[in-house]
């Protein structure tokens, strides 16, 4: 078997995307692995990988410009990138990497495949605009939210998020 260097970059203004980040780190045993921040990786640097995992936290349907920004800047990029992302909404956001699928469709980048994970976010302001949010709403339509967000968002990442995180992981290997 052939030993690919691998990098796991992620940005997570949270928690919860570094825990998915340090999953399919734990996933890679037969590669050699980086794990860094966005703000830690030298853009030149990601040409001398054979696979990225790029990952992010959502926001505004979204991922963090620094994670846009380190594709930007880099003049040459590998073939190979898988994206992993959190969020705290009841359903996925494909298009998240949008604005970094245009950067890698012009440079003949494969985007391997996606992982989405719920997240709870703990940010104190969050958490002050979900209440504001709910407290306009009709009571029934309240709860469901609050019952949802229990059922779907609260303590995630949990154990089974990070397992199938480590599936994806092994997943996107086979595809190499």
């Amino acid at each position: 078997m052939i030993k690919l260097k691998i990098l796991v970059a992620y940005y997570s203004g949270t928690g919860n995307t570094e825990k998915i980040a340090r999953a399919i780190k734990e996933a890679i045993t037969e590669h050699d692995v980086d794990l860094l921040p966005v703000t830690r990786v030298n853009p030149e640097s990601l040409k001398s990988y054979d696979l990225i995992f790029l990952g992010s936290g959502i926001y505004a349907f979204n991922v963090s410009r620094k994670v846009m920004t380190l594709v930007k800047k880099s003049a040459e990029l590998p073939s190979n990138f898988a994206y992993f992302y959190t969020h705290e909404s009841l359903k996925s956001w494909p298009n998240a990497f949008k604005s970094v699928n245009k950067i890698l469709e012009e440079k003949n980048c494969k985007v391997l495949g996606e992982f989405d994970c719920c997240g709870e976010n703990l940010v104190e302001k969050a958490q002050e605009q979900r209440e504001a949010m709910k407290s306009r709403l009709p009571p029934e339509e309240s709860r469901k939210i609050e019952d949802d967000y229990l059922k779907y968002v609260k303590g995630h990442p949990n154990e089974k998020d990070l397992e199938n995180a480590k599936k994806f992981t092994r997943e996107i290997l086979n595809k190499i």
